[in-house]
């Protein structure tokens, strides 16, 4: 009998946040079938029915983290309005939407850009995800640019490694680390770039919503 499709894809969704916490616990080299299958309940027959190589599995589990990074801020970026302003906030909000911004998942992402092998065989799948969202954040931030100012990516550019390293601080230094304060950073940079800096809109619980915890 064929399986059917939403239990199929409830199981497969199962097997990719165990391999999330596992290759978060155990790195990419100690992550096995074995642990993955144990993690998510399952035999290791059911779990390579679904995924029948590592290989997959690790392809399969990174584009899902791609594909929920872009959800989150597309969804949020259409939420947002048409004021460029409150567009740009709700885009640097969406790095550290609870959704995504997690502790394992913060591990799992650093643990793909860190590994060698790993990096060289998703870089292009990252870094057109990663394209996406700089030129939708571009455009904004050269929305509010002054007239004659420089160009949105000479803004941008610091902005990303900005947020890159307060992922990194998150994942080093959890306990101490307040994502609100990372955004307020990063808007504070913003405003003080784009040549005519202006009050923070109201925020209607925005930022409360994402404080908790990683």
């Amino acid at each position: 009998m064929a399986v059917n499709e939403p239990i199929r894809d409830r199981r497969r969704q199962a097997l990719i946040k165990a391999t999330i916490a596992v290759i978060a616990k155990h790195g990419a080299s100690g992550t096995t079938v074995e642990r993955v299958a144990r993690k998510a309940g399952v035999s290791v027959g059911l779990m390579n029915f679904h995924f029948d190589s590592k290989e997959r599995l690790f392809r399969e589990t990174f584009r899902h983290l791609s594909e929920e990074y872009e959800e989150v801020w597309q969804r949020n970026l259409r939420a947002a309005g048409t004021d460029s302003r409150s567009r740009l906030e709700r885009m640097i909000e969406s790095n550290f939407d609870k959704r995504i911004f997690t502790r394992e998942k913060l591990a799992v992402w650093f643990t793909f850009w860190s590994d060698a092998q790993l990096r060289d065989r998703y870089r292009a799948a990252a870094a057109r995800v990663e394209r996406r969202y700089i030129a939708a954040i571009e455009k904004e931030v050269a929305a509010l640019l002054a007239p004659g100012s420089r160009k949105a990516a000479t803004v941008v550019q610091p902005l990303m490694a900005m947020i890159d390293g307060f992922w990194l601080q998150a994942l080093l230094y959890p306990r101490g680390f307040m994502r609100e304060d990372a955004i307020q950073l990063c808007l504070t940079f913003i405003d003080e770039h784009i040549g005519h800096a202006r009050p923070r809109l109201p925020r209607n619980n925005t930022t409360a919503s994402l404080s908790a915890s990683a």
